[in-house]
């Protein structure tokens, strides 16, 4: 999977989002680092040690470090060889790479990334990244037409079943308001309209112009990344609890971020 050109939020802002804080730590609760054979007195962790932090077992018993093992980085050198056919374990706590990461968790990101894009426009009626926009609807007898993406930039074309309409002769341009006027759009007929529409022509400039719906994108990103499994609320104890919303539904938090947008609707 690849990001949309339209996706508003890139893979390494969704990262660390995700992470809060790529250089807090990670606690390896369990390592099999190897087994003895009797001579082999030097073994590497997968990750190096907080200072301290590191307890290591030779069949089971806790080894003194210093004293029966030292530590340089992740390489751990053992004074006298752990025995043959004992398992050499390790708990300890890690600062976490700037990545932690797995390649199928990024293409699942940006599977979330592109739908959350497209369900924060659709729940504003916005094009977030500008682009071009070909949209058709039926007539239903009223003057208006409204365009379904704002803000609209320019209006490249209109047509009536097959017969191309012309601004000023056949409608009057109410773009800047997301509306086209005609003395009445009739009752099934296709209209297919052609325009363009969005904030800014790139990514970078379209986030400084909506901030809020970056973070709303962001926020339903992690949520539904952290729910794939379906889980609704999940609790630890003295710690508190946290309760996702559907998977494919907008957080209410995603909300409160869109309102100043959707309510900005005419």
């Amino acid at each position: 999977m690849s990001l949309n050109t339209t996706a508003l939020v890139t893979l390494n802002q969704a990262r660390n989002y995700i992470q809060s804080n790529p250089a807090s730590t990670q606690i390896v609760s369990a390592e099999y680092v190897g087994m003895g054979d009797g001579g082999t007195k030097v073994f590497t962790l997968d990750h190096t040690p907080v200072s301290g932090s590191l307890q290591l077992y030779v069949n089971g018993t806790l080894k003194v470090q210093d004293t029966d093992f030292t530590l340089s980085t992740a390489t751990i050198t053992f004074g006298t060889a752990p025995a043959l056919n004992h398992p050499i374990t390790a708990s300890y706590t890690s600062s976490a790479s700037d990545n932690t990461f797995e390649a199928y968790d990024d293409d699942l990101l940006e599977t979330l990334i592109n739908a959350a894009t497209q369900k924060c426009e659709d729940y504003t009626g916005r094009a977030f990244i500008q682009r071009s926009i070909t949209e058709y609807q039926y007539g239903d007898g009223t003057e208006w037409l409204r365009l379904r993406k704002t803000p609209v930039s320019s209006i490249t074309s209109v047509t009536l079943d097959e017969t191309a309409l012309t601004v000023s002769d056949d409608y009057t341009d109410f773009s800047k308001i997301g509306r086209l006027k005609r003395s009445a759009w009739d009752y099934e007929e296709l209209i297919t309209i052609v325009y363009t529409a969005g904030y800014g022509e790139t990514r970078a400039a379209t986030q400084a112009l909506v901030p809020d719906a970056v973070t709303a994108v962001l926020i339903t990103v992690a949520n539904w990344y952290e729910n794939r499994l379906g889980i609704k609320t999940e609790s630890v104890t003295g710690i508190g609890s946290a309760s996702y919303g559907e998977t494919g539904e907008l957080p209410e938090a995603a909300k409160n971020c869109l309102s100043s947008l959707r309510m900005n609707l005419i």
